[in-house]
């Protein structure tokens, strides 16, 4: 699931990289709350969960700010909190248990495990779903859906069956295009492949052998001990989320954890105690494309290069909550960051923890005053090309906020030159043309979308 363009593209910023002296744990743990006190002074900031590691040390597990605003609720290092699209790993690595037992081949048509799903105009595969290569429409691109329909019990079968007719959007194998459809598929693919729902193989075969007591599959009928509320900022004020429907986001995003059970899970991953090493290895390998571009996104994770380091992370966001879990495998570092605010990003916030915990220099954006006439020329509604997103760009206060379409605001800060950067993650960035408000570039992820003007 994601937020606002959170998982559609994180814009680099690229800092010198340099290979200081880390700090003591004592130190760190004194600099991350200066900076998490800075974060939840943020418009629509609630609460925030934050674990990391060292190697297998857990070096720092708290909690920030309110878990439930309404009943004064602080966050502890058990809240629970939604961990939308993170789920990803815990699917990758529940259909790779069962390939390592024999009970699924990665190359095995779909139809193999859910012979219910049509038959597509190309074979799709397991291996497919996975890399977010099937050609499968994504059920959360449908505004109308997830605006009006996403709050209702839907079973599976009634959920697969919102996408199960659609064709394919392109062959297999031949692009990468995230897709929350796929990877609810491969709920559908464990529960054939074993016999037992999704929701019991995971805590089963994973939560429960790897004594990860926090985490489980989401319920909107079971009392869970310590369950966060999750908020959202609509008119500028902090909201209550909206419902969801528990079995909505499924294998793709339905998961509940805590940072730092979502930690300790990075660590049993890379070690082997949850697959074996050579699942784990498949997991963090890039897609090849059949024309021989690398996507960056192996199983259920994402791969890149960070600080010249290798970074294997995979963020989430869904209704009220936000989350973000990275591993730096050449420092041993792990950092998980949970919010239970969708209005509040935490990559930017993981990345400076990170950065925190090797001693690198921690980029700070600027917040330059707008004059109404700059305020007038970069407000607006544009559309991005090529996918299927619109933004609104609006003055509140002086400042210029962003709100995507079905999505929460977020205030963006001014650097000057027609450059912004966004609150939730300073990485992400909009640059509009020199001597035009009529366009602009987002710098996300590695990566760049145009958006024009609507007229």
């Amino acid at each position: 699931m994601s937020g606002l363009l959170r998982l559609v593209l994180a814009a680099v910023f690229v800092a010198p990289v340099a290979w200081a002296q880390p700090p003591s744990d004592s130190e760190f743990a004194l600099k991350v709350d200066a900076v998490v006190a800075k974060v939840l002074a943020e418009p629509g900031a609630a609460g925030l969960s934050i674990a990391v590691a060292r190697a297998d040390k857990v070096i720092l597990a708290k909690g920030y700010g309110m878990a439930d605003l309404e009943l004064s609720v602080p966050v502890s290092t058990d809240s629970i909190f939604r961990i939308g699209s993170v789920t990803k790993q815990f699917t990758s690595a529940a259909v790779m248990r069962l390939v390592e037992e024999g009970k699924v081949s990665l190359d095995a048509p779909v139809q193999t495990y859910v012979p219910d799903f049509p038959v597509k105009e190309w074979p799709v595969t397991v291996r497919h779903l996975l890399t977010h290569t099937s050609g499968i429409w994504s059920y959360t691109d449908d505004t109308k859906f997830m605006t009006r329909d996403s709050s209702l019990e839907l079973t599976p079968a009634e959920l697969i069956a919102t996408f199960a007719d659609r064709p394919l959007e392109f062959e297999p194998g031949t692009k990468f295009n995230y897709s929350n459809s796929a990877y609810y598929l491969l709920g559908a693919v464990v529960e054939g492949a074993s016999g037992k729902p999704y929701a019991r193989y995971v805590q089963e075969e994973l939560f429960g052998r790897l004594g990860l007591a926090h985490t489980r599959y989401e319920s909107n009928a079971d009392i869970i001990p310590g369950r966060a509320q999750g908020y959202t900022l609509k008119d500028g004020k902090l909201a209550n989320d909206k419902a969801i429907g528990a079995d909505v986001p499924g294998a793709a995003g339905s998961l509940l954890s805590t940072a730092t059970d979502l930690v300790r899970w990075e660590i049993a991953l890379s070690a082997g105690m949850a697959v074996n090493p050579e699942s784990y290895a498949q997991m963090t390998t890039g897609a090849v494309l059949a024309n021989g571009e690398e996507t960056h996104y192996g199983f259920g994770l994402a791969i890149k290069d960070w600080e010249g380091r290798r970074r294997i992370s995979h963020g989430g966001g869904i209704f009220g909550f936000t989350s973000m879990l990275l591993t730096l495998p050449d420092d041993g570092l792990t950092v998980a960051v949970l919010s239970n605010s969708d209005a509040i990003g935490p990559g930017k916030l993981a990345d400076t923890v990170a950065r925190l915990a090797l001693g690198l220099a921690v980029f700070e954006p600027k917040d330059l005053a707008l004059s109404p006439t700059d305020i007038a020329r970069f407000s607006g509604e544009f559309a991005f090309e090529g996918i299927p997103l619109e933004i609104r760009l609006f003055e509140r206060d002086g400042k210029i906020w962003a709100q995507a379409t079905g999505q929460g605001e977020n205030r963006l800060l001014y650097q000057g030159e027609g450059e912004f950067r966004a609150s939730f993650d300073a990485q992400v960035k909009f640059v509009f043309e020199p001597d035009s408000a009529d366009s602009f570039v987002l710098h996300q992820g590695g990566g760049t979308v145009p958006a024009k003007r609507k007229k």
